[in-house]
């Protein structure tokens, strides 16, 4: 992928619980992509190319100890492949849709090489927080923001 993800869309999950993925992410998505379980509890999308590099890195990182090889079980077991249909959803198992909290109202955020599906209130809090330490962060220009 060329142009990582940006931006960010409210959605909402359909009762089958798949969410529209923005026309801006589906040319990346295009080849087929995962979902899986993402940082802070919300639910990650990858492209499959970067679904296997990711994958590849949390493997290596079992071999270190015990709460890694936990991370890497989690990560990986509740990790699916799955397909952007002609309407541009994508269908998120039960399990991470309750992981991460979702039900009705979702944000669909850019985050570079990943896509991240939060519930709306979780991610009006967590972007909060970010704006904040943004506007306070006194080390700014090691972010390439000056």
């Amino acid at each position: 992928m060329a142009k990582g993800f940006e931006g960010s869309y409210q959605h909402s999950l359909d009762a089958k619980g798949r969410v529209v993925m923005p026309v801006d992410f589906r040319a990346g998505l295009a080849d087929g992509c995962h979902v899986a379980p993402g940082l802070d509890r919300c639910v990650s999308v990858y492209p499959d190319a970067t679904f296997d590099q990711v994958r590849a890195r949390v493997t290596e990182a079992a071999r270190r100890g015990t709460r890694q090889r936990n991370a890497a079980r989690a990560f990986i077991g509740n990790s699916r492949r799955v397909e952007v249909d002609r309407q541009g959803r994508v269908a998120l198992p039960p399990t991470l849709r309750e992981l991460a909290g979702l039900d009705r109202d979702v944000i669909v955020v850019g985050i570079d090489e990943r896509i991240e599906i939060w519930d709306l209130a979780r991610w009006r809090e967590q972007e909060a927080i970010g704006l904040e330490d943004l506007a306070t962060s006194p080390d700014l220009a090691d972010l390439g923001i000056i």
